[in-house]
Formats: C-alpha cells, structure tokens, sequence
C-alpha cells in the first residue's frame, strides 16, 4: 500500500512538473487572466493567492497512552480543495477542506478512521516560492473500521480538533508540501464499549501532498 500510494504521488509530481515547464513561457508575459482578476478583488499579489486541488499521502499514528497498547503507523491518503486569500505580499490566510484517512495498526489488526477535515492557516510567504504554514484545524469522523468491520460511531469522539503546520514550496501553477497535524481529542468517548483500541489515543498524521492552482 505505501509503494503504491508513494509511487502515484511521484507520477503525479512528474507529470505536474513536465506541464509547469511547458508553461514557463506564458507564465513569463504575466500573470494569467484568473490571477489579474484576483488582484483586482485582494489588491495584494495573486502569487500568494488562489485556490486550487490536492491530494497525497497520510503517515498515520496516534499518541497518548501508547505505553499501555503498542501501535504501528499507517500509509493512507487524503484529498480536497483549498482557497488562500492575499492580506500583503507576506501574509495570506488558507482554508481547506479536505479528506483523510487516518488511523494506525495494533497487533495486526488496521484502523481506520476517515474524517472531513477543515485547517485554517496562516500563511507566511518566505519568497515567491517558499512558505510557512501553522493553525487550527477541526475534523468530522465521516467513519471508522477495525479489521474490516465497521464501528459505530457512537462508540467514539467524531469531533477533533487541533493543531496543522508545515511548509510548502510552489512552482508556477504547482505545490508540493508537507505537514504535521496533531489531534486533542481521544478517539473513544467516555463509554464502556469494548473496542480494544486503546483509551487516550488521539490522531497524530504527517501529510506529503501536491496540489495544482488555478
């Protein structure tokens, strides 16, 4: 599963960059049509500003009271849309809504743990290329499987909120970044409802991703 997902997300950085490079010359007259417009409305620089799609791979675990259960990472995935909207040439402010999977391995057995995740970040622009990502963000469990099986909900937090931060290099109309988001919310609610994955666990994720502007 890792190979796989790895692999598709090189192909896709491939391709991406072959098509930015054809581009470089259009790219070179100015800014396109939607990135003028853009301006018009910010009054900032649209190299800062845009929206656009992602996707990438999830390097899944959890925290919390791991010495009283033994857990193994998981290689899943996520995707969405994004908005980033220019406040100065410096600063800029993201939201994105995206999917992901989470979750972790313990004693061969898998979890996951899909969510609605929305961050809201403060976006510092090093360069025109370079920037630094840090916020909140809060997820909505959408669902949750143990081995295949399908949990109930109600035996488990479906709300989580916390903390996302990273970086992210951009190259004409492309991005490839990585990030670490944290939950604080403990995956089991407060009930007796014999899951045995563990009490005091929460999400705990690093993302690599690409995304393509418009």
């Amino acid at each position: 599963m890792k190979k796989h997902l790895l692999s598709a997300l090189f192909m896709l950085l491939t391709l991406a960059t072959c098509y930015a490079q054809e581009q470089e010359v259009e790219d070179a007259l100015g800014p396109r049509k939607i990135q003028r417009n853009h301006n018009e409305l910010s009054g900032a620089d649209a190299i800062n500003s845009g929206f656009g799609i992602k996707g990438g791979v999830n390097f899944a675990d959890v925290y919390g009271h791991k010495n009283l259960v033994n857990t193994d990472p998981l290689t899943d995935f996520h995707a969405g849309v994004y908005a980033q909207f220019a406040l100065s040439r410096s600063f800029s402010l993201q939201v994105e809504s995206l999917y992901s999977r989470k979750g972790f391995e313990m004693e061969a057995v898998e979890h996951h743990f899909d969510y609605l995740e929305v961050p809201l970040l403060a976006v510092y622009n090093i360069s025109d290329r370079f920037s630094l990502h840090l916020g909140p963000q809060i997820s909505i469990m959408m669902a949750a499987k143990q081995d295949g099986r399908e949990l109930n909900l109600d035996d488990l937090n479906t709300f989580d909120y916390g903390l996302a931060g990273g970086a992210e290099a951009r190259f004409s109309f492309i991005r490839v970044g990585a990030r670490y988001n944290r939950g604080f919310t403990d995956l089991l609610d407060e009930g007796d409802n014999g899951l045995t994955i563990g009490r005091g666990l929460k999400n705990n994720v690093l993302q690599l991703y690409i995304g393509l502007g418009f």
